[in-house]
């Protein structure tokens, strides 16, 4: 009896091995070997090996032993690094549609909050669709998650960390309460002074509502139960100090802006896009804290698309602009034009270099696609190297730096033992034109790109 259980036990497993059609085991482990491993921005390992297990790495090096029951990648010729994490963005978050023509409201002086675009309670995490395309355009560029933050008006909610995952993109529970100066369409506050003013007045009566709560939790007897209200309850976790404020600006004044409100209410701050912030170079060095920098550029006029980068950068040296220039004849018009087009220029360049004057004050940072298309993302960040961003430097925003800002820098982020097996594998040199995402892995599980 126990002999015939034993032959019917291993029945299925001696047809497996006769049988071609059948699904093989999957073992849930990977070892890529004979790679150069960047485990972090000045840590390499040439001809290493990094072996994952059902989403973990195993264990990295230069003498590691690979699992019999592994599936072997060549790494000759291959580069691996930490996945890519995106410090902001909407992967994976499809746009909604909206409303062409609003009704309207008894007092555009105050509005419903979601009218006004206060919707702080709004969790990115049940928006997330990994069927969204933007999903697998990130991961072709080697991406394996993104701090993804919801659409909306000033306030549109709580973001979150999202594995760029063809299945689950969840990954833990919500980062920051999301700001940005968006001004409401046709009702308060339609303006950035009134968009500070309503923050603050949403955060003091926060503030006053969870002390409320506490007084009722410590002692309800003879009080009446307190109103509850989403809004003030999205800000309690803000104004306890468990949750910080992120804040998306555009120019250096809204730099300032979003200093101000964090002087008046005291809440943790994060800052991302800084578009201009050579122009508050000062107060961000000495702020201390997490920033996310764009990887936007201004578009290139006209004229600047149809001449080369490197014809580009040899007009900035060889041409002066003149500030004092004036046309007093048709015979100017060619010196103004030229005089024009060095400033606008020499402007954007401003933008292009920012990331490397960021690095040359010790300032770090990581790199946000927040608003970008992703065709634009691999080509701006090489402008960026061009203009004196270090690879190291680089690398760094786009990994170690960007982990940290999303707060999964105990996961994410590096290429260690225990750490989530989130890597990319590409061809050729880092970050160059000849770069080529092969293969990616989001949580242990390779997406392949080498054929594609």
């Amino acid at each position: 009896m126990v002999l015939a259980a034993l032959v019917a036990a291993s029945a299925p497993l001696t047809a497996h091995a006769q049988s071609g059609t059948d699904v093989p085991f999957v073992s849930g482990a990977w070892a890529i070997q004979n790679a150069t491993i960047i485990q972090e921005p000045g840590r390499v390992i040439e001809r290493g090996t990094v072996v994952v297990r059902d989403g973990v790495i195993e264990s990295v090096g230069r003498t590691v032993t690979i699992p019999w029951d592994a599936d072997v990648i060549d790494g000759d010729s291959l580069t691996v690094v930490a996945g890519f994490i995106d410090a902001l963005s909407h992967a994976g978050l499809p746009e909604p549609k909206r409303p062409e023509n609003l009704p309207s409201v008894p007092d555009r002086s105050n509005p419903p909050p979601e009218r006004a675009g206060i919707q702080p309670q709004v969790d990115v995490r049940d928006h997330l669709d990994p069927n969204d395309k933007s999903v697998d355009a990130y991961r072709r560029l080697g991406f394996t998650a993104a701090h993804v933050v919801p659409h909306g008006g000033m306030l549109p909610g709580t973001g979150a960390v999202a594995l760029l995952h063809d299945d689950n993109m969840r990954f833990g529970g919500p980062t920051d309460l999301f700001l940005e100066f968006e001004g409401a369409r046709g009702v308060y506050p339609g303006t950035p002074m009134g968009i500070m003013a309503k923050v603050r007045q949403v955060y003091r009566e926060s503030e006053r509502r969870l002390a409320v709560e506490r007084l009722y939790a410590d002692n309800p007897g003879g009080l009446s139960r307190p109103i509850q209200d989403p809004v003030h309850e999205a800000f309690f976790p803000v104004v306890r100090q468990e949750q910080a404020v992120l804040v998306f600006t555009d120019d250096a004044l809204e730099i300032h802006r979003a200093f101000d409100l964090q002087a008046a209410l005291g809440f943790q701050l994060k800052l991302a896009g800084l578009s201009g912030a050579f122009d508050a170079l000062p107060a961000l060095r000495d702020a201390g804290i997490p920033l996310a920098v764009t990887m936007s550029l201004p578009e290139k006029a006209d004229w600047m698309k149809e001449i080369k980068d490197d014809s580009l950068a040899a007009m900035l040296e060889s041409f002066e602009e003149d500030p004092d220039l004036r046309t007093a004849t048709f015979r100017d018009i060619e010196a103004e034009r030229r005089n024009l087009e060095i400033r606008q220029l020499r402007s954007r360049q401003q933008y292009v270099a920012m990331p490397a004057l960021f690095e040359q004050e010790g300032i770090d940072f990581a790199f946000a696609t927040y608003g970008m298309e992703t065709k634009e993302i691999m080509p701006n960040l090489r402008a960026m190297i061009d203009a004196g961003l270090s690879v190291d430097a680089a690398l760094a925003a786009l990994t170690v730096h960007a982990a940290a800002f999303a707060g999964v820098d105990a996961t994410q982020g590096r290429i260690a033992e225990g750490y989530m097996a989130n890597l990319t594998i590409v061809k050729g040199a880092l970050f160059s034109e000849d770069m080529k995402v092969v293969r990616v892995f989001v949580d242990g599980t390779p997406v392949n790109y080498e054929e594609q």
